[in-house]
């Protein structure tokens, strides 16, 4: 198993080849929130009552609290349709909900969004857009518990590593950068594999020396004192995502619906990006037990540069660039090499790029870019302070 996951490993550093930060230099869109809102169009047809979930338990979803929280969805859906949102804190939940026919559409982290693609033989689930790409922002970054010495980079913070144990959620993207860094630094680890929320709670009781898991759990440690970042994936060349699947009986029912819905996602994701007070506001309701300067730095603010970090901090994607094709390959074939699916190789089913494409187009978008990269410093410093707003 060791030979087979440092043979990954090897494969990611050599077809990367770079830090994460670098993958995002071709350029973003010449768009807005404006742009988009102005482009509003109802599909004719009948109204539709669909099931989504939207996600608060990792950053690279929240756009998904915009669309809820907005319901601008339905200045793109028929007229009358209804949307079911289920609220998610993991993954599993959400592909066994895709899988029996309970959602239609999902959003997922990318690593579980691969796997709910493989089980056609129940229900045909695609991947139709990536809403958001970081290079290790999201997800791909370790902390540390507060016993742990200071460190001056995170070359000196791996090399502490050794022997020590780390906790963090099996499958998860989480998982997979975690053993990136580990596996080409070459040191000894034990692994604890558990939830998200054990995870940072083992770290606080002192049960683990360092963990493995996805923004806002990270940042929340961070802030509550018990731990400290350390680590960046950002180095090793990799990327995170979050993905969006639909059911592939529900497209082929309601292709304009799907598109459509693609678009209003597009929408919130400009919203997100230049509303950030507002989203803040959005995303506190569900999560009281954080504080708003807490959940601004968890999707708008940097790591420290001791970690390794990237000046890009949150890409909003949506199109399959070939950035995202090559993240989704190396993801699938982690989940493959570690058991978790089956398949030796990637089904090109899985992937439906025709859906975003489209919509790219229709919007006057270019889909071989991103909607746009959010660049360390581009939305000014934390406007909050504990839960006060400090600055407009």
């Amino acid at each position: 198993m060791k030979n087979i996951v440092r043979t990954y490993i090897a494969a990611v550093l050599l077809s990367a080849g770079i830090a994460g930060s670098e993958a995002f230099a071709g350029g973003t869109q010449q768009s807005s929130y404006e742009k988009i809102v102005a482009q509003q169009t109802q599909v004719a047809g009948d109204a539709v009552n669909l099931r989504s979930n939207y996600w608060l338990a990792w950053t690279g979803a929240w756009d998904t609290v915009v669309m809820k929280e907005t319901r601008l969805w339905e200045k793109w859906l028929p007229a009358g349709s209804q949307v079911t949102w289920q609220r998610n804190l993991q993954g599993p939940p959400v592909i066994t909900d895709l899988l029996s026919g309970k959602q239609q559409i999902g959003y997922i982290g990318d690593n579980p969004a691969i796997v709910s693609t493989t089980k056609r033989d129940i229900a045909p689930v695609n991947l139709v857009a990536v809403n958001t790409i970081s290079p290790g922002r999201m997800c791909g970054h370790l902390i540390l518990g507060k016993g742990a010495p200071e460190f001056t980079n995170y070359k000196d913070a791996i090399k502490w590593l050794e022997g020590k144990t780390i906790g963090v959620p099996r499958g998860s993207c989480a998982d997979r950068l975690a053993q990136v860094i580990v596996k080409h630094e070459g040191i000894n680890v034990t692994w604890q594999q558990m939830q998200a929320e054990v995870v940072v709670t083992s770290l606080q009781a002192g049960k683990i020396d360092a963990a493995a898991v996805y923004e806002p759990h990270s940042s929340k440690a961070v802030f509550d004192g018990y731990a400290k970042y350390a680590i960046s994936s950002n180095p090793y060349g990799e990327l995170d995502a979050n993905a969006v699947v639909m059911r592939q009986d529900f497209i082929e029912s309601n292709r304009d619906v799907a598109k459509a819905w693609l678009k209003a996602n597009i929408e919130a994701l400009y919203f997100l990006k230049e509303h950030p007070i507002e989203t803040i506001e959005m995303v506190k309701k569900e999560l009281p037990g954080y504080t708003r300067e807490n959940l601004w730095h968890a999707i708008y603010g940097n790591l420290p540069k001791e970690t390794g970090a990237s000046d890009t901090v949150l890409v909003g994607a949506m199109s399959f660039t070939k950035d995202v094709r090559d993240l989704l390959q190396r993801g699938h074939d982690f989940l493959h090499e570690i058991k978790v699916v089956v398949e030796p190789q990637f089904d090109p089913k899985a992937i439906q790029d025709d859906l975003v494409t489209e919509a790219f187009k229709e919007l006057g978008l270019d889909p071989s870019q991103p909607l746009f990269v959010i660049k360390d410093g581009d939305m000014g410093t934390n406007p909050f302070k504990g839960d006060e707003l400090v600055k407009s």
